[in-house]
């Protein structure tokens, strides 16, 4: 497949450890086997933080798919599969250089912090380089998308230190006031956040979606935007398709988004998929839909891997 592909987001990292699958060949939506099939490609493994199961259990949780992932990569390592954990511009180019493929480490949901900013540094040191602040349910660093409530004291602590650490703040799942402070944090600072996997309100008013005024602020800061294939933020209607994955595209290009619109699909982190794509294999079929509305090969590598790849040169350097 002559295609590059930096996906921001998925869950497949979360449930290879629940259902003690293998992250290199299995049923979900993504595998190392089936991301080998593009030409070069990154992709960001978010380890989620359950709201069923306490802090602490979340913080172990953590380490134990970490372990996970590095006996996993010794795996495809074995198989002939190349694969690297990244976490800058130096370590990726050098997977790059090599034909390896690569991997990055996320965090979704900042509640496995518990009130304990020390944790942060753990996950940094691990290789964590993006944590999603919250997730479906407001915790102790601020609110969620289904609430009013902004950052707190202690959020406002834990970005701060990611700014110091090297973590980029991820808004995806946070309440338009939190969103919004976290932006102010990073306007008053110098520095960038991102949204992983959030489509556009705009086109599906959903309260989990990225108002047009966040996504110029996110994009004039440096920052990317992850356009994801939950049909529920995808559309209203009852049927979701591809056509409504590239509306999310063309909202955000719209808006000035050409060096900023990327891809969060949220593979193995929803209960089903658009019309036409089973697994991470049918992204190609998007691709091919923007080519058919008459976007160029350049532009269409943008959305896919360079803007991506880009941000990580000037922000994880």
């Amino acid at each position: 497949m002559n295609l590059r592909l930096f996906d921001l987001h998925c869950d497949t990292l979360y449930e290879c450890n629940k259902q003690n699958k293998s992250l290199v060949s299995n049923d979900l939506n993504l595998s190392l086997k089936r991301l080998s099939e593009y030409k070069r490609f990154c992709q960001v493994l978010a380890m989620w933080s359950d709201p069923k199961d306490s802090e602490d259990e979340n913080y172990r949780n953590f380490f134990m798919a970490r372990e996970l992932l590095a006996r996993q990569l010794s795996e495809a390592e074995k198989l002939g599969i190349s694969v690297r954990l990244c976490t800058d511009s130096h370590t990726l180019a050098e997977a790059e250089d090599q034909g390896s493929m690569a991997v990055m480490l996320a965090v979704e949901g900042g509640r496995l912090l518990s009130d304990d900013i020390s944790r942060l540094d753990s996950l940094y040191e691990a290789g964590v380089r993006f944590l999603t602040l919250v997730w479906n349910k407001t915790c102790k660093i601020g609110g969620a998308h289904d609430s009013d409530e902004g950052l707190t004291d202690f959020g406002r602590e834990v970005v701060l230190r990611c700014f110091e650490l090297g973590i980029i703040p991820d808004v995806s799942h946070a309440s338009a006031k939190m969103t919004s402070e976290v932006l102010e944090m990073c306007e008053k600072s110098g520095k960038v956040c991102v949204a992983t996997h959030s489509n556009s309100y705009a086109v599906c008013n959903h309260r989990r979606n990225l108002d047009d005024a966040s996504f110029r602020r996110i994009s004039r800061l440096g920052g990317i935007v992850g356009v994801s294939l939950a049909p529920m933020h995808l559309t209203n209607g009852d049927k979701c398709t591809i056509d409504d994955i590239v509306a999310h595209i063309e909202r955000y290009l719209s808006l000035g988004g050409e060096d900023s619109v990327c891809l969060g699909c949220d593979l193995d982190g929803v209960g089903h998929l658009p019309e036409g794509i089973d697994n991470v294999s049918d992204l190609a079929k998007i691709a091919e839909k923007l080519a058919q509305n008459n976007y160029n090969e350049i532009l269409i590598d943008k959305i896919f891997y360079a803007n991506a790849r880009n941000f990580i040169s000037l922000w994880l350097n």
